[in-house]
């Protein structure tokens, strides 16, 4: 696949102040414009994400415990042969060529000029590490571990929250009797969605996004001050459902 999808050029802090306040360079723009540049992108992370929500119905129908390793490396592999395949016939829609475009998306990227085509190709992106992909992201100077710490608490209460409605939602379904209408790829779907969603208001109130913060988690995961933040978090969702395991017995006899 393209260098575009495995990497993010670097933020510079110097372009503006390396320039005289009396001698402006005019730089030479891209020839394809931010607009094409998005639209290019959604197309692409709409197939690619069509075509991954069907490969993943087959394989739950299929029914075979493929170990979770030998999964995620044909996952890579078959995304990286299928975006290859698709943006060929993409690039031609929209009448561009590969460079002309990695040339865009660097310069759009670069200081953030277009957040538009920058938020269009993290969505592609977002979708390559959902599978298991690896891409090189510079974190913001900013995100600490102290930072760090406060986004995990908050992230991990989202995800709790949303799994608990997923719950409610459930058992409504339950109660009306339609669960032999809804397969159990279309309540992963649901559940995941779910998450996505809270998860997503949660990163957008820290500036962050889904791929900084799978970045961040890497980065600081052997952190001493981390690790205690991660064991104290689990602690405090156990006890949370133990009380709530026990107020259930209670309301039951």
């Amino acid at each position: 696949a393209a260098a575009y999808l495995y990497r993010r050029s670097s933020v510079s802090s110097s372009s503006s102040s390396s320039q005289s306040d009396a001698t402006l360079v005019e730089e030479e723009l891209p020839c394809v414009p931010p607009e094409k540049v998005v639209a290019i992108f959604a197309k692409l992370c709409g197939l690619m994400n069509q075509h991954l929500t069907s490969l993943m119905r087959r394989i739950n129908a299929n029914g075979q415990n493929v170990p979770q390793q030998i999964l995620a490396q044909y996952l890579v592999e078959h995304f990286e042969q299928q975006l290859t395949e698709l943006q060929g016939h993409v690039f031609a829609e929209f009448g561009v060529t590969e460079e002309d475009l990695e040339e865009a998306v660097e310069y759009y990227e670069d200081d953030a000029r277009s957040p538009e085509v920058v938020e269009a190709t993290n969505q592609l992106r977002q979708l390559y590490v959902n599978v298991g992909g690896r891409v090189d992201l510079d974190l913001p100077e900013t995100l600490n571990v102290e930072t760090m710490c406060a986004v995990f608490e908050d992230y991990m209460a989202a995800v709790v929250s949303a799994q608990q409605a997923f719950t409610e939602h459930l058992h409504h379904i339950k109660a009306k009797g339609n669960m032999t209408s809804v397969s159990t790829s279309e309540l992963q779907e649901a559940r995941q969605a779910k998450i996505q969603e809270k998860v997503a208001v949660v990163l957008k109130k820290h500036g962050l996004n889904s791929l900084v913060f799978q970045a961040a988690l890497e980065k600081f995961n052997d952190h001493p001050v981390f690790q205690a933040k991660i064991a104290a978090v689990k602690a405090k969702e156990a006890e949370k459902t133990t009380g709530a395991q026990q107020q259930q017995q209670k309301l039951q006899r």
